[in-house]
């Protein structure tokens, strides 16, 4: 764990809690300045105090301190400028009658199309709005009248106080009800963001209209390109009970297998002697499949870690996978601060600490010795230090513990790497328009065989808990497991 106690830990850690600070009070950007101007005077004193090199590098651990308040103040300062504004705050002088709105997602239902919408000049405000269908797509510039917002906390309704600050949290401020008579159509946006989207759908439409059976099809389309609105209630909750709803998800592990993938079909380059040149070519096809798939915060995570490894083979350095997580967390964070809110971005980031931070100390078996076992034991591991890592935050965001974690993850994710090989193979060929039907069969059998599996291992709500912890022993909880993991590295390195 020290190699990254001195590398992006204090910075990172930092950053996040200015963001936090900044996030929970509301207060405005400007005093963030008085932490980051102090630690700039402090860091200017440090230099200053003394000519002495030995006196100096004495002096060398308080660092930590003017690095903690740079970061903290540059925290505060980056959430409040990127804070979405609502409309009255937007508008102070004149309340406007209609808005501009970019469609950043439709969810089709029976009932009707569920909208999130971006409204234009509230610095990234967002909205969710039920319809009839609408015909609507991402990347739609819309007209729509400003009285149809609500305020999400107007919901005094049990479900609307629980989901009130998770939308809020994803910056969904409103939400109301479209009417078609109150839509007006005003083009489509020209952002890089909507040209991929649309590359997206286009490959959607090619597996949709594929032999594939429908929910195959729909199961492709979440673990292959993160879009799981076509999913229908009783798949999610299925694979829920069971503790694998992170296999629905477009997620590290997903981008793992993935990059793993790539480095297999780019291996002829290596043998022609430029094996470099495959991890750099897989690092930009990478890169390119995560902005096509809508740049979810775990999947940027995972291709900022996967990055930094290739480009440590290129340049033949070590790479330290908690330096790495860290630095991903301080890149997106600076970006986008309100990351840091987002569950999938908690649940993402302290699973991957606990598997860098238990796997490896955890496995009795030497990988020298028995390296079969030592991978098999490590998988086992690995389901349980990930599954005790988010079983806090599952428990607050959504009220639920399943008990079946392990014998499910334990059946299912050993063969997603195979199922998820043969999906990417088939897609690919699907969209040069070849289409191998056996192959087809064969993933529509795999899809069944594994819901059938999840079925009989979670056996539905029997054996989940519904109970939501605090938020104080979530904190508890975490900080335990993280006091845990620094001790328990720290003492194998003596």
């Amino acid at each position: 764990m020290s190699e990254y106690l001195n590398g992006s830990l204090i910075p990172a850690s930092a950053l996040a809690t200015g963001i936090a600070l900044s996030g929970m009070t509301g207060i405005a950007w400007w005093i963030g300045m008085i932490p980051l101007v102090a630690g700039i005077v402090f860091y200017v004193f440090l230099l200053n105090s003394s000519t002495d090199p030995v006196r100096a590098y004495k002096r060398g651990k308080w660092h930590a301190v003017w690095i903690v308040m740079l970061f903290t103040g540059a925290g505060m300062i980056d959430e409040a400028l990127s804070r979405p504004n609502s409309i009255d705050e937007a508008y102070p002088t004149e309340f406007p009658e209609y808005v501009t709105c970019e469609v950043t997602g439709v969810l089709s239902k029976t009932y009707g199309d569920r909208i999130d919408v971006e409204i234009c000049g509230t610095n990234g405000a967002k909205a969710r709005l039920n319809s009839r269908p609408s015909g609507l797509s991402t990347g739609d510039m819309i007209i729509v009248p400003t009285k149809i917002f609500k305020d999400i906390y107007a919901d005094t309704t049990e479900i609307g106080k629980k989901i009130a600050p998770m939308l809020k949290a994803s910056g969904i401020l409103y939400t109301g009800n479209l009417y078609s008579h109150a839509l007006q159509a005003a083009g489509k946006s020209g952002s890089p963001k909507y040209l991929f989207s649309q590359l997206r759908e286009q490959i959607e439409i090619k597996i949709e209209r594929s032999h594939l059976n429908k929910e195959t099809s729909e199961f492709l389309n979440a673990i292959l390109l993160g879009d799981k609105t076509g999913l229908d209630e009783k798949t999610r909750l299925t694979f829920a009970h069971g503790g694998t709803a992170h296999m629905l998800a477009l997620s590290g592990l997903h981008l793992g297998i993935l990059a793993a993938l790539l480095i297999l079909i780019l291996s002829p380059i290596r043998f022609l002697g430029k094996y470099k040149w495959s991890y750099a070519a897989a690092i930009v096809i990478l890169w390119m499949y995560v902005l096509i798939t809508g740049m979810s915060h775990s999947s940027v995570r995972a291709c900022i870690m996967t990055t930094f490894a290739f480009i440590a083979i290129i340049f033949e350095r070590k790479n330290f996978a908690g330096n790495a997580l860290c630095s991903a967390c301080l890149l997106i964070l600076v970006f986008d601060p309100g990351a840091l809110f987002d569950a999938g971005f908690q649940l993402s980031v302290v699973c991957v600490w606990a598997l860098i931070a238990f796997a490896t100390p955890l496995n009795p078996i030497g990988h020298r010795q028995h390296p079969v076992l030592y991978y098999i034991c490590g998988s086992l591991i690995a389901t349980m230090v990930a599954t005790a890592a988010a079983m806090p935050l599952t428990s607050y965001y959504f009220s639920q513990i399943p008990l079946m974690f392990l014998p499910a993850n334990v059946v299912i994710l050993p063969l997603l790497p195979c199922y998820l090989g043969v999906a990417v193979c088939y897609v690919i060929m699907l969209c040069i328009g070849m289409e191998v039907r056996c192959i087809g069969h064969f993933l529509d059998f795999g899809y069944d065989f594994m819901l059938w599996l999840m079925e009989e291992l979670s056996c539905g709500t029997e054996f989940v808990i519904d109970y939501q912890l605090p938020l104080w022993g979530v904190s508890v909880w975490l900080s335990a497991m993280f006091i845990t993991g620094c001790w328990l590295n720290r003492r194998k390195t003596k």
